[in-house]
């Protein structure tokens, strides 16, 4: 199962993934930091930042959507990229109570998400 992972790493700055792209792989940092944010890259609206040990890019795995935010490297990071289907195969093992959770829980992440990029 090792092998499908895979390292990577991105310098300061470098774009990881970008919103609308297909959520084919989601990540655990393995050192180092990730910014995740809406916009463009000159007007960015930061969402979250994820340290080492943290883990993201697992919604638009989920959901089979697009991504809804974009994801870049604040400073020297190491990745392990994991494919879409690790995540499928553990959530097809769970029970169907903690699957329909987390399909609402997404949603409603979705939902507000939309709302929260809407102007005022």
């Amino acid at each position: 199962m090792a092998s499908i992972f895979e390292h990577k790493r991105f310098q300061p700055g470098e774009v990881i993934f970008r919103q609308g792209d297909p959520g084919e792989s989601f990540y655990l940092v393995e050192r180092g930091k990730v910014v995740v944010w809406n916009g463009s890259d000159e007007n960015k609206r930061v969402i979250g930042e994820i340290e080492t040990g943290g883990l993201f890019g697992e919604m638009a795995v989920l959901s089979r959507r697009p991504r809804m935010a974009s994801a870049s490297a604040l400073v020297e990071t190491q990745l392990l990229q994991m494919p879409a289907s690790v995540l499928r195969q553990a959530i097809n093992r769970a029970d169907p109570l903690v699957v329909q959770l987390i399909n609402v829980l997404m949603d409603n992440l979705r939902r507000s998400n939309r709302y929260s990029d809407t102007p005022t």
